[in-house]
């Protein structure tokens, strides 16, 4: 508390004891000129309630040890999230009332009916007190709590007591995910793996896509057949078959502020998660890329501290509107690791993008494109987008939520 605070609340405290002891001479004047059994009683009642409120302004408040419990752990989104806020007191402070707020993220705050936090405790000679409020479906993101605010005041509310202990912790919802089971682009992946590892076995390495060409790279690396076909100057990739390598890739841009936008991003988010889960699962190694203004790129690693690490950030990425996917997309596109298989995970799919995709496929890089479509708002272009996709080689599924299995059965026997 600053210098000028400290003397304003002592100022405020001074005037109201001074307010009150005033009452209290002028209900004894009042008595002795006026005489009189209601003269004398209304003087003794006063006294009795000035006594009280100097007494009660004269005692501290007193120490509370605060504890919160979270009902899960691990919470994911959508779920129920329950908060039980204990509060324990050394005595039985003699409060008219309590009033006990939990400091929460704005945030999360929004996805709660107002003051659900908040509680009033009445007069009790409880030493521990507690209460359970409750999110119906928390949203993913990362949530600060500060700490627990305490208030009471007399009867007439002129002493105020207020105490604020602090209690900072953070609340990780991640993101919503689905268990993959008909989609099998690794055992796909597996398999070219190890026929080309049988084609090649004479040779350690081969050809595995081209990239624009770099001041310093071989002249007998370049690709005339693709140079021709893109009119840019191309360098041949090589690779080595060992294993299995895949890159997320996720358009971070969202189209607009509507509620069915945010839904297909979310969705998008939901997938792949899905898809880094799996990968965990099935122990395989995976990158991922978050392109957009903020763009956050991950190494192709394994193991559950990698899996953590990129869970957490999707759990906190918020979608970005004026982001341009296509250009990050050109930015990076270079830096993709030799032999990786992409998967897009995107709510549109404009010709810009298409064109970096196309290029991508052009230098033999497999391809899996998702595109998380808006409820109710079909776009024939999107589709033939998609279409021209399939034709060059990629996969392309078109989703209407985060769940990739429920998009196989249209393109089982693709």
């Amino acid at each position: 508390m600053s210098r000028a605070k400290h003397v304003w609340y002592w100022t405020k405290l001074i005037s109201k004891g001074l307010f009150v002891v005033g009452i209290f001479l002028a209900m004894f004047l009042y008595a002795m000129f006026q005489g009189g059994f209601v003269s004398w009683f209304l003087f003794y009642t006063i006294t009795i309630l000035a006594v009280l409120m100097l007494v009660y302004a004269a005692i501290p408040l007193g120490s509370f040890h605060v504890t919160r419990e979270f009902s899960e752990k691990a919470v994911p989104a959508g779920t129920k999230l329950k908060v039980t806020v204990t509060i324990s007191r050394r005595w039985p402070f003699p409060f008219l009332y309590l009033s006990v707020k939990d400091n929460i993220d704005p945030l999360l705050q929004r996805q709660m009916a107002k003051n659900s936090s908040k509680i009033i405790f009445y007069p009790t000679l409880k030493r521990e007190m507690m209460y359970t409020y409750t999110v119906p479906k928390v949203q993913r993101g990362e949530y600060a709590f500060s700490g627990i605010h305490l208030e009471t005041s007399d009867m007439f509310g002129l002493f105020k007591k207020e105490k604020f202990v602090p209690m900072e912790e953070k609340l990780l919802v991640y993101p919503n995910y689905h268990n993959i089971e008909r989609w099998s682009p690794y055992e796909k992946h597996e398999t070219e793996t190890r026929m080309s590892s049988h084609d090649y076995v004479e040779d350690v390495t081969s050809v595995a896509g081209a990239r624009e060409y770099v001041p310093g790279d071989k002249l007998t690396s370049i690709d005339w057949k693709v140079t021709a076909r893109t009119g840019k100057l191309m360098t041949k990739e090589f690779e080595e078959f060992i294993g299995q390598n895949f890159l997320v890739i996720l358009n971070n841009r969202l189209a607009n502020d509507n509620f069915r936008a945010i839904e297909a991003y979310e969705s998008s988010i939901e997938l792949v998660t899905s898809i880094v889960m799996h990968a965990h699962r099935k122990q395989l190694r995976v990158g991922l890329w978050t392109l957009g203004n903020k763009s956050k790129t991950f190494d192709l690693d394994g193991g559950s501290d990698h899996q953590k690490r990129l869970v957490h950030h999707l759990a906190t990425i918020q979608g970005e509107r004026d982001a341009d996917f296509a250009k990050q997309l050109k930015d990076y596109e270079n830096m993709v690791p030799i032999g990786t298989t992409l998967i897009f995970a995107s709510a549109e799919i404009t010709d810009a993008i298409l064109e970096r995709i196309k290029l991508i496929l052009s230098r033999r890089v497999q391809v899996y494109f998702c595109f998380i479509e808006e409820e109710n708002n079909q776009d024939p272009f999107a589709y033939r987008r998609l279409e021209e996709l399939r034709h060059l080689g990629a996969e392309a599924y078109t989703l209407s939520g985060g769940n990739i299995d429920h998009a196989i059965p249209s393109y089982a026997g693709d």
